[in-house]
């Protein structure tokens, strides 16, 4: 099935919508964006998600017209026609036409663009390739991906499925559009600083506290390379094992006991 995308006020077939030539999200990447799954015909985290993308909008600096409620309401919209089990929703606002190709005129472009989704294989995990590398406004969810997308040859050529993103000074932040999570001793932690707050990210702390020490801090390459289990959350993953960083194979190089249980626990909780 072909959803239509919404567009200002509008639900329009795709082959309509179009981003205007001055568009500075077009232009200079000024915009930001939230993606979130529904699940046969339920949105997931909903909430979550719009309150992300609210809060995102404000720290740009992109002025707009649409209330929580709102988007909820046109969220439920489209989530009401799916046909298919997964449908991935992506909504995207940008900081509209510019005369002079830099400074916005102050009406934004809201598009939500539906398209069928499936989930990265839990089982078979990831392997990551290390960058030093900090993201520009790291809590924003902006469409300003240049420096993944600029290595992705790179590091595909060479066997890797990501980036895992780190500085000397604070560890390992992220991945390119991913939370990380290691576990060592039991103990289950993951970084503080110069990351996404991702939705999934937040809920797995949840679950995991309700079982096992939880540590949001500072955790070093070295120690994620040196982990008992390494994983990764996202709305497009769930909880994905890392089973390689760089050279180094991650335990015995198969998804972890934790990590599968907080995958299970993390279904259920959706449900």
């Amino acid at each position: 099935m072909v959803y239509p995308i919404y567009h200002n006020h509008h639900w329009i077939d795709p082959d309509q919508v179009y981003v205007g030539i001055q568009d500075v999200g077009f232009l200079r990447g000024f915009g930001i964006f939230d993606f979130f799954r529904v699940m046969q015909g339920r949105p997931i985290f909903l909430s979550d998600h719009l309150d992300r993308f609210l809060a995102s909008a404000d720290k740009m600096g992109i002025a707009h017209m649409y209330s929580k409620e709102q988007l909820a309401g046109l969220i439920h919209e489209i989530a009401a026609k799916s046909e298919v089990d997964c449908l991935g929703i992506k909504m995207v606002l940008t900081g509209g036409d510019s005369s002079n190709g830099f400074e916005p005129q102050g009406k934004s472009q809201l598009f939500i663009i539906p398209n069928e989704f499936q989930f990265m294989d839990p089982i078979h995990g990831m392997k990551l390739a290390s960058r030093n590398y900090v993201r520009e406004m790291a809590d924003i969810k902006s469409l300003n991906y240049a420096y993944a997308i600029r290595n992705w040859s790179e590091i595909k050529s060479q066997g890797f499925d990501d980036l895992i993103y780190y500085t000397q000074a604070h560890g390992v932040s992220e991945s390119s559009r991913s939370n990380l999570f290691c576990v060592k001793d039991g103990v289950l932690y993951t970084p503080a600083q110069h990351i996404l707050e991702g939705i999934t990210r937040k809920h797995v702390i949840d679950l995991a506290s309700s079982f096992m020490e939880v540590k949001v801090q500072d955790v070093s390459l070295d120690a994620f390379k040196q982990a008992d289990e390494v994983f990764t959350t996202g709305s497009t993953k769930r909880v994905v094992p890392i089973l390689q960083i760089d050279d180094n194979v991650i335990a015995d190089g198969k998804r972890g006991l934790i990590t599968a249980q907080l995958y299970e626990r993390l279904i259920q909780h959706e449900n």
